[in-house]
């Protein structure tokens, strides 16, 4: 029996990564969430799964109540991912605080491999292809403070005879995604025809459906140390995925780009390259773009009824 701790595990990411997690018996899940945490109710319970009640900031509490040897530790939970938040320093210092204190919590409790979510936020502006080795100048707290994670995090796992894992993941997408997200938002208003003001959608992206994020995660478990980035690995201009999107609803939205400036983060594109997590895991992207949307779109259909 593989014993995995996840943290953050109500998140978007975390919830999928339960159902890869779970999907195999020989799989016990430690979900640590937030007391108050409002999602809790999305966890399904499991056989197979233990669901721990511990704030953030108390997480050095875990190890009394994890007797069993820990085989594989996620760290998703971090707070101010969105927005104003971002740059906030105090809320992203107490962030790389509380990774800190998981990774020394992993090692307490006989954890063999790490494996922490840093962001694209920690490369900055980025230009044509990004490997992982493609030089990180974060423009944002929030990303300085993933790099400052991945930078210590590896220095304290190295040090203590721990597998360390840090995944930069790129633009995720899928059912249950914040409302605020350009997908979810756009096709909230293609479906009402409603019109939908945005930038130039000029630049590269890259998006990935989040079973097949969390899978990667699953697979990163069993792979050699280091960074590795997590995307599609295929990219196209923005403008593409929101013209696919509105070829699936059927919309008669008018499309109003140029409309809103870009971001404050100086993002020019993303053009990821995941050929080392391909290589060292075998991992593949099983969803396609249209099929994730038309997940999506038939959801808020049903919602609409």
């Amino acid at each position: 029996m593989n014993n995995i701790v996840v943290t953050g595990a109500t998140s978007f990411i975390g919830l999928e990564l339960l159902k890869v997690l779970l999907s195999s018996e020989r799989n016990h899940v430690f979900a640590v969430v937030r007391p108050n945490s409002p999602n809790k109710r999305k966890i399904k319970p499991h056989a197979n799964l233990t669901v721990l009640e511990i704030p953030l900031e108390d997480l050095d509490k875990l190890p009394a109540q994890v007797s069993e040897s820990i085989d594989a530790f996620y760290h998703l939970a971090w707070e101010g991912t969105r927005g104003s938040a971002r740059d906030n320093q105090l809320l992203q210092e107490n962030n790389y605080q509380f990774s800190m204190q998981a990774i020394k919590v992993a090692y307490e409790v006989g954890c063999k491999c790490f494996v922490g979510i840093g962001s694209q936020a920690e490369y900055g502006t980025c230009i044509g292809k990004i490997k992982e080795d493609y030089k990180a100048v974060p423009l944002t707290e929030y990303g300085k403070a993933k790099l400052r994670t991945c930078e210590d995090g590896k220095k304290f796992a190295d040090s203590h005879g721990v597998k360390f894992i840090w995944v930069r993941i790129f633009s995720v997408y899928g059912k249950g995604d914040f409302e605020g997200t350009l997908v979810i938002s756009a096709i909230r208003k293609m479906l009402k025809s409603e019109k939908i003001a945005l930038t130039a959608c000029t630049q590269r992206w890259d998006y990935l459906h989040v079973s097949d994020a969390a899978n990667a995660l699953w697979l990163l478990s069993s792979a050699p140390s280091g960074i590795y980035n997590i995307a599609s690995g295929t990219n196209r201009p923005l403008k593409y995925f929101i013209h696919e999107m509105f070829k699936l609803t059927n919309s008669h939205s008018e499309l109003e780009f140029g409309a809103i400036s870009g971001n404050t983060e100086g993002n020019v594109g993303f053009e990821p390259v995941v050929d080392k997590l391909i290589t060292m895991t075998g991992w593949v992207p099983k969803i396609s773009f249209s099929e994730g949307i038309t997940e999506i779109i038939e959801e808020m259909k049903r919602e609409m009824l």
